[in-house]
């Protein structure tokens, strides 16, 4: 498939003309930038005091299934038929997020390993809405514990397992405007 790369860690990029558009990328940029932000958390906690030093992000909840959230839903489902073929059944929550100058999260992962939990974080799809900055990457962690940064031109969008540890580095110049959204099913074990 023409723009589509499958790379040494476990992840899968759609880019070019399989990415999400450059418009729509600067629609929805355009449509954000004026609207509350709230800081993003670690986990779901509701009283969980924010720790800069591991995560310094801005977010807006966006609603699953609809506007940018939807091309990663899709691609989402594109990339698990074609390569992990998990029971994914729904997403469960898509967010906006603006790392401003010295913003991050480092290495991470998404899966919850809790007991009985009903459904889990499965697969992790996201994408970067602008070039307009520097630092910033986005990286996974391979199994030597190195580095590795997928293609993340503006609309690529990166899909790879919730258990995969991963992070995003210090952006250090302007804004960096990305979208997440996880695809749930139930527990891989």
């Amino acid at each position: 498939m023409k723009g589509v790369k499958s790379l040494i860690v476990p992840c899968w990029v759609y880019q070019d003309d399989q990415g999400i558009p450059h418009d729509v990328c600067d629609f929805y940029i355009n449509k954000h930038k004026n609207q509350k932000t709230t800081k993003a958390k670690t986990d779901n906690l509701k009283k969980e005091k924010v720790d800069k030093k591991v995560r310094d992000v801005n977010k807006i909840d966006l609603p699953p299934y609809t506007g940018v959230a939807s091309y990663l839903i899709a691609a989402a489902l594109d990339a698990n038929f074609q390569n992990w073929k998990y029971d994914i059944t729904f997403c469960s929550q898509a967010e906006y997020l603006i790392y401003k100058r010295n913003g991050k999260y480092t290495s991470h992962v998404d899966y919850a390993f809790s007991q009985n939990q009903e459904y889990v974080r499965k697969l992790t799809c996201l994408t970067v809405l602008n070039d307009d900055f520097k630092g910033g990457l986005f990286y996974l962690i391979n199994g030597s514990g190195e580095k590795f940064f997928p293609p993340q031109k503006k609309g690529n969008i990166i899909i790879f397992p919730s258990y995969s540890l991963h992070g995003c580095e210090t952006v250090y110049e302007g804004q960096r405007h990305a979208v997440v959204a996880w695809m749930n099913g139930k527990p891989l074990i």
